[in-house]
């Protein structure tokens, strides 16, 4: 592959090498070098080396872990290795970008398997093309093509550019060159022309387009008269098709023209300004904070600027949906797996919505609203910080390291009186009457306040994991000093299966009912978990699995932990490891730091291996210790 001839360049070069270099080496797009070399550059800390680049000269390649830098150099020297579950789509996105057919050994040649491994893989091929409702031709001494609507082969093609797979991009890039002149133009049109789009809208215009020039040029289509009509959408695509004649020597086909203005309606939207704000809407809006902060401790109802901001979204909204009109929000997975209650909290309004204005919200639209009641979150965090005004700090002497710790307690609570005291100082510490007292010994009295145990020495790890632990209502409070993640006590023996199983909703049914007879969650529990995922299913990446109910109001806090024996697919998606959530709903921030621990853990295949080959509890304690503690990165 390209990378590994680029590093072996840097490697047996040794000298600086100009982007210039590999465009005329691999007769590639500036652009193209320029992507291969911030992805490089990006992973470099991890893999062994650090590229260095000199203005005028290019980048020179420095090793910084000579075991690191040749792993990963042999990864990329297997080639273009696909994992068996990933070939399918391989074969297809290969397929894709073929002109004509193609014979089975130059498919085995280009994934480095057998012939007859590609021919098992066929019908799964047939199966994933159909979703596009593209065809697989096969003819015998010729070999294999896709087949279908040119509307729907774009459609795929523009998918896998967006979602970044690596045949696709590199086909359509190499063909698609200098793109910012394109983008630049069609920005300026939609200002011209008054109209609005997203980030995200953007860009599925814009790979499409790309996508677009890639089909015309590999069809060798022609233009088929002048562009009809003169609305904003008809002055667009003529602006751009002829800029795009200018640049890439490309002509268009009437369906190519017809096929583009379906995309600019799905994505572009007149600027709408000054709507109304309704009062029967603020009305509902208040009567469901009222609601979640009498549940939840919580104080929406009386934040005026995120009500503000909260109504003037919603109103917009509400009218957008209407106009069966909606924007992709890229946030929103990542939310509702890092900040589930505040997600539910969210589904819980829009459900609200549609039962008083019969609009329908999509989880994209979902993630946007949760984004607003999350902002709130954070100033409510910051709030609860501020309300301690005395804190005492309890030392084993009063020397340096007691006058350290301070200045770093004091960087935590800037508004705060901070003082120190030796252990001796008992009468001192109790006539000084703190609302908050860290301490490096233990204490042999009572202070009647919040207490936190704390090593000599703090880092910025544990400065952060100090403001985690404050921000929640019940907390161990030796956590620091005994360099656990601080949800550690919420996982049970009692809790921990390895399971036969092959069906998603029946396994959680049944790890919700456990939970609710033994009286960690309330009754109603196991209905609420099942509640919550009728409304975005709770399987994510990598196997992980997070369910949880609809609303936080456990017994007693708890996290139940499935292993399966055997993964399967539910939905299209792998089940490997299931989390349960039952927690209290004074954890709201502990809440928080266990589910974005659990995303960094669907983010490291090598700690779900791990988990999903442990054999007991305490195994998997291990490995969710080493995954929370302050050593991890």
């Amino acid at each position: 592959m390209r990378l590994y001839s680029i590093m072996k360049d840097f490697f047996e070069q040794a000298t600086y090498l100009s982007v210039e270099y590999f465009t005329t080496k691999y007769g590639v797009s500036k652009r193209t070098i320029q992507k291969d070399i911030s992805y490089l550059m990006r992973i470099s800390p991890r893999k062994g080396f650090r590229l260095h680049m000199k203005r005028g000269e290019g980048y020179l390649l420095e090793v910084t872990n000579k075991v690191l830098l040749d792993d990963f150099l042999d990864t990329l020297n297997e080639g273009f290795f696909v994992p068996t579950k990933e070939r399918p789509a391989q074969i297809l996105s290969f397929l894709s970008i073929q002109d004509g057919f193609v014979s089975m050994d130059k498919i085995a040649e280009f994934l480095q398997v057998s012939k007859t491994v590609i021919k098992n893989d066929m019908e799964d091929v047939e199966k994933l093309a159909q979703r596009y409702h593209i065809l697989i031709e096969r003819k015998h001494h010729y070999g294999v093509r896709i087949h279908g609507l040119e509307k729907d082969i774009k459609a795929y093609l523009t998918d896998e550019y967006l979602n970044q797979d690596l045949v696709v991009q590199t086909a359509v890039n190499d063909v698609v060159k200098d793109f910012k002149l394109v983008e630049d133009a069609f920005i300026d049109l939609l200002i011209h022309e008054n109209l609005n789009v997203n980030y995200n809208e953007l860009l599925n215009i814009t790979e499409y387009l790309k996508v677009m020039i890639y089909r015309a040029i590999l069809n060798h289509e022609r233009k088929e008269g002048e562009i009809q009509g003169n609305d904003t959408f008809h002055r667009i695509v003529k602006e751009i098709t002829q800029l795009l004649q200018n640049i890439y020597q490309v002509e268009f086909s009437r369906a190519s023209i017809d096929d583009f203005i379906v995309i600019l309606n799905k994505n572009v939207r007149k600027r709408i300004e000054n709507v109304g704000f309704s009062d029967t809407l603020e009305n509902d809006i208040n009567e469901f904070l009222s609601k979640i902060d009498k549940i939840y401790q919580t104080n929406f109802l009386q934040d005026a600027d995120f009500k503000k901001f909260l109504l003037s979204h919603v109103t917009l909204l509400i009218d957008r949906l209407r106009d069966k009109i909606s924007y992709k929000n890229e946030l929103a997975n990542k939310l509702s797996i890092t900040n589930p209650m505040i997600f539910n909290i969210a589904i819980q309004f829009c459900d609200m919505l549609s039962e008083k204005y019969n609009v329908q919200s999509t989880f994209d639209e979902i993630g946007f609203v949760a984004m607003h009641f999350a902002g709130h979150m954070e100033k409510e965090k910051q709030l609860k910080l501020q309300s301690y005004n005395r804190i005492g700090v309890v030392c084993s002497s009063g020397g340096g390291s007691a006058y350290m710790i301070k200045l770093q307690i004091e960087s935590l609570f800037p508004n705060a009186t901070v003082q120190t005291f030796s252990f001796l100082q008992k009468n001192d510490l109790l006539a000084y009457k703190p609302d908050l007292v860290f301490t490096v010994l233990p204490l042999s009295f009572d202070v009647q306040v919040p207490v936190i145990y704390i090593k000599e020495l703090l880092d910025d790890k544990d400065l952060i994991r100090i403001k985690q632990i404050l921000q929640t209502d019940e907390y161990d409070p030796y956590t620091l000093i005994h360099d656990e993640p601080p949800y550690a006590a919420f996982f049970s023996k009692d809790f921990f299966k390895i399971v036969k199983e092959d069906n998603y909703e029946r396994l959680i049914y049944t790890m919700a009912q456990e939970l609710e007879e033994k009286k960690y969650g309330k009754e109603g529990f196991t209905d609420m978990v099942m509640q919550r995922e009728s409304f975005v299913s709770t399987i994510y990446f990598n196997g992980i699995c997070i369910p949880h109910p609809i609303e936080t109001d456990a017994l007693k806090n708890m996290i139940s932990v499935c292993v399966l024996e055997n993964p399967f697919f539910w939905n299209e998606k792998e089940v490997k490891i299931v989390f349960m959530i039952c927690l209290k709903k004074d954890q709201i921030e502990m809440y928080k730091v266990l589910t974005t621990q659990l995303y960094k853990l669907m983010q490291e295949k090598k700690y779900v291996d791990r988990i999903f080959h442990v054999k007991s509890f305490e195994e998997l304690m291990a490995v969710m210790k080493e995954l929370g503690g302050v050593n991890h990165e």
